[in-house]
């Protein structure tokens, strides 16, 4: 049976990516997350102030490799490493299978839950807000055509 996983990052702040603005988390934190499903591994951030995500399919590389979930970890370390508050692990057999996916989270702590796309990712949805995209991920202060988000609106109602 296929393996779900997610790596989550919970960060010390709450941000709001269209806005610029950034200060220490008080109920809700930004997280920076990559789910790794059926033959693709997905990049998602979330920004707690305004409920925004990014998500970004990775795909395979040239060689025909995939992200790996020890790459994912990697990368949150270096890019996330001075707001990093809580970093985990979490496999799922069914994430579709809500009671599951809640009983999993709890075991690890978690009180928010996951929320599943029709796009093929998940996410871990902290307050059970509604995330959707608002806004556009800039390169060197110019918006970058080659990252786009996956799916406008991806929290159920």
């Amino acid at each position: 049976m296929q393996e779900f996983v997610l790596v989550l990052a919970l960060l010390t702040i709450q941000s709001s990516y269209k806005s610029d603005t950034e200060r220490p988390a008080v109920a809700v934190a930004d997280t920076a997350q990559f789910w790794f499903g059926d033959q693709t591994s997905w990049r998602i951030r979330t920004y707690a102030i305004d409920h925004d995500i990014h998500i970004y399919s990775l795909g395979a590389r040239s060689d025909g490799t995939l992200f790996t979930p020890n790459e994912a970890e990697a990368h949150i370390r270096k890019h996330y490493g001075e707001v990093l508050a809580k970093y985990y692990i979490i496999r799922f057999k069914n994430p579709a299978d809500p009671h599951e996916a809640s009983v999993v989270l709890r075991a690890h702590g978690l009180n928010g839950k996951l929320e599943v796309a029709p796009a093929g990712f998940a996410f871990y949805n902290p307050d059970g807000a509604k995330y959707k995209s608002q806004s556009k991920p800039k390169m060197n202060g110019a918006p970058n055509p080659s990252l786009t988000a996956a799916a406008p609106d991806v929290s159920r109602p």
